[in-house]
């Protein structure tokens, strides 16, 4: 006979988040950017209470900038990102990696990726677009991996994208093939000077 072993102890712990809200990049309700994506993971251990996307992260500074979140989480490979650093109401007051979902090259369904009039991208991913071995037309910036796809499929020719797998997921799209595979990204954290 094996003898069950009794807990001694026991006690759950709730905790509050060092942040009550984080803003950043997600043009759609679905949240498919990779901000949000890296934003829910550092979200859930235990830095912010909530996850909230705008169509731009001028538009979440603004509202980190009015009380309305607490931090601004922007990808280190955002071309934009020294506005943050010099903003006047704005700090960085962390830094971290955070893992990328992976980056794809991705068609809509019964798309030849062999025969593309254009590829639609975020400026981020121009290294990657560069790296096709498949002939395309032309390619075309997106605002981002979410825009790109919804842009290939609203494309009145043959188009592809590349994006992430979340977003070519979520939009029913073949991947053709992984183009980065989880890749670690430099994130920063801004938040109000005058906030501790």
């Amino acid at each position: 006979m094996t003898d069950v072993a009794v807990a001694a102890f026991k006690e759950d712990l709730t905790f509050r988040p060092r942040y009550r809200s984080l803003a950043t990049l997600a043009d759609e309700p679905a949240g498919l950017t990779c901000s949000v994506t890296v934003g829910r993971r550092w979200a859930a251990e235990g830095r912010a209470g909530s996850v909230v996307g705008y169509p731009a992260f001028e538009q979440a500074a603004e509202r980190v900038r009015a009380g309305e979140h607490d931090v601004l989480l922007v990808p280190s490979a955002y071309p934009d990102i020294r506005a943050f650093f010099f903003d006047p109401e704005l700090k960085a007051v962390e830094t971290f990696l955070g893992q990328l979902p992976d980056m794809v090259f991705a068609v809509p369904e019964g798309v030849d990726p062999e025969a593309l009039d254009v590829v639609y991208h975020h400026p981020a991913t121009k290294s990657l677009v560069e790296s096709l071995t498949e002939p395309v037309g032309s390619t075309v910036l997106a605002s981002s991996n979410s825009s790109a796809c919804r842009d290939a499929l609203g494309h009145d020719g043959p188009a592809g994208a590349v994006t992430n797998q979340t977003s070519a997921d979520h939009y029913g799209m073949r991947v053709v093939r992984v183009l980065s595979a989880g890749t670690p990204m430099g994130f920063v954290v801004f938040t109000r000077k005058d906030s501790q």
